[in-house]
């Protein structure tokens, strides 16, 4: 008989930091998501499902699945950060990010990026 194989993850971060805040800050079941674990598999699966699903050799059927499903996580996720952070802080006078300004993962804060031509262009075609 097969043993189950059980994979372990741990992630050790000093608490003053960017990731440390997360962490703990998902210690605390925000919107009642759950344990830290749960948290972590579910946010995994958002952003990595569609690519394990084709790594394994699954069909297309199953991929297609799983990408909308993660695709559908994500935008409501991007949509909740947009409603809460963004269209509400506009009205409070409160300074937003702009469009070329992303998070320093390093923890250093904000860097400013320049879109390259063909993302201007993609940001006037949709609206952006």
């Amino acid at each position: 008989m097969e043993q189950n194989q059980k994979v372990i993850l741990s992630i050790k971060r000093t608490a003053d930091t960017i990731d440390g805040q997360i962490i703990n800050y998902l210690q605390t079941e925000p919107f009642g998501l759950g344990k830290l674990p749960e948290i972590v598999m579910m946010t995994l699966k958002e952003y990595w499902l569609p690519f394990t699903i084709c790594d394994a050799g699954a069909g297309s059927k199953e991929l297609r699945r799983g990408a909308i499903w993660a695709i559908k996580r994500l935008e409501a996720q991007a949509a909740l950060i947009r409603e809460t952070f963004l269209e509400s802080s506009a009205d409070s006078g409160e300074p937003m990010l702009n469009d070329s300004q992303l998070w320093d993962e390093s923890g250093d804060g904000l860097f400013t990026i320049e879109p390259s031509e063909d993302l201007k262009q993609i940001n006037r075609l949709f609206g952006v």
